[in-house]
């Protein structure tokens, strides 16, 4: 047992070294580009993230942690590409991201190695819900408009800023595991049938379905319409894990339908953004500037990518935040970015064969929420950013400049390698 343990952990130191190459070599390139020494302050945020990386992967190997040998390295890949493009893009900005991806780094840690089990998240998961909705609600009242768009969705705290919306996500999956893992025995007994479909007992699915519904009515009305989004699709995905019927599925897609055509006309903004994606030739100097700026940049990319620091992504505006995956696409090109896809679906990957691994039905469905979340996430920024479908203003996971949505996806990982490392103790007491 001792001799897996360390193959798996060397597995996984030598993965860690070939992960973090992209942030070694683009950081030698902005080097020579700007014309800097490695040692220049710029630079010391791509060193912060290293060293964050390799002290959570050291504490692993000396905490005895036997999870997945694939999450850290895929993350730690991921992390350095968006703190070079943070770098490349707003050079300010980095020590603050790379401050934030830290702070993210340790409470991973404390999630993944912490003296507690995930089986206190499942007993605690009504306690887990209330909190977070009482967050968002607060933004209601006392929420903050940071970049003049109309949206509160930040709330201040001795002087910093947080968008409370990001951790109701990863609370969230936490409520829901243990909503349906608890009653999915009773939710399959299906006593009634409407049109020849078996109903479950309403008194069991009514609760989540009100609960769920009560955190998209939140973020509905503080025009958060993106995490309302990625709420939608992971509830999907966890319920049909959680019971395996498709025709709940298909009807949850129709409610989604009628809803996003309610939407389409109960609210301008929504409106605008259905409209300037159908035709971003309608304003190019206003409305849709952001989305026509984005598709010269992505163009001039070309196959290979105009080479870091040579393009010119900075004339889409909020590129950074909105738009990182066309900056990325610019100077990196098409092979860049399928390069950047393909880390991305190794993560999930990774994630579903913790799921599909585990013998708890409340870590399979903890693992199933995280890594739907993630995916989803994923679909949504870059499905906006290449026009196949309306910008929804929520991040790139890990590259993306954001401090919450960094804290909240090193949450999430957390709980992928907390429920990884239980389920292989578990195996072997087995």
């Amino acid at each position: 047992m001792v001799t897996w343990r360390m193959r798996g952990r060397w597995l996984e130191a030598l993965l860690l070294a070939v992960a973090l190459l992209p942030l070694f070599l683009g950081t030698a390139l902005l080097a020579v580009t700007w014309e800097r020494a490695l040692g220049d302050a710029r630079f010391w945020p791509a060193y912060a993230v290293a060293t964050a990386v390799g002290v959570v992967h050291l504490a692993l190997v000396i905490g005895g942690h036997r999870g997945d040998e694939v999450v850290l390295p895929a993350v730690a890949c991921l992390a350095g590409i968006g703190i070079v493009l943070v770098t490349r893009l707003v050079p300010d900005a980095a020590l603050r991201q790379s401050a934030w991806l830290a702070l993210g780094a340790i409470a991973a840690l404390v999630v993944a190695c912490g003296p507690w089990d995930t089986r206190r998240l499942e007993r605690f998961k009504y306690a887990v819900l209330v909190a977070g909705i009482g967050l968002v609600a607060v933004t209601l009242v006392a929420g903050r408009d940071l970049n003049g768009s109309g949206d509160r969705l930040w709330l201040g705290l001795f002087g910093y800023v947080f968008q409370p919306s990001e951790l109701l996500k990863v609370l969230l999956v936490v409520f829901l595991a243990g909503y349906l893992s608890e009653k999915r025995e009773v939710i399959l007994v299906a006593p009634a049938r409407v049109g020849g479909l078996p109903v479950p007992p309403l008194a069991y699915l009514v609760p989540v379905v009100a609960m769920w519904g009560g955190c998209l009515v939140v973020l509905v009305v503080q025009r958060d319409l993106g995490s309302a989004l990625l709420f939608y699709g992971t509830f999907l995905a966890m319920l049909y894990v959680a019971i395996g019927r498709v025709h709940y599925v298909l009807a949850s897609l129709a409610v989604f339908g009628m809803a996003a055509v309610a939407c389409y006309f109960l609210f301008a903004h929504v409106r605008l953004r259905v409209e300037v994606w159908l035709d971003p030739w309608i304003d190019p100097q206003g409305r849709s500037y952001q989305i026509v700026q984005a598709m010269y940049s992505m163009a001039s990319g070309g196959l290979a990518g105009r080479g870091l620091a040579n393009g010119y992504p900075l004339y889409v505006p909020a590129a950074h935040t909105d738009y990182p995956f066309v900056a990325f696409a610019e100077e990196a090109g098409l092979v860049g970015s399928l390069a950047l896809l393909l880390m991305y679906a190794i993560l999930v990957v990774a994630g579903l064969g913790v799921a599909l691994r585990a013998r708890d039905p409340y870590r399979q469905l903890l693992a199933t929420g995280v890594v739907a979340l993630i995916g989803f996430q994923v679909v949504t920024i870059i499905g906006g950013n290449v026009r196949l479908m309306p910008l929804t203003g929520v991040t790139l996971p890990f590259v993306s400049y954001g401090g919450s949505s960094m804290l909240a996806s090193w949450l999430m990982v957390g709980l992928l390698l907390r429920a990884s490392h239980e389920e292989a103790v578990a195996a072997a007491r087995a």
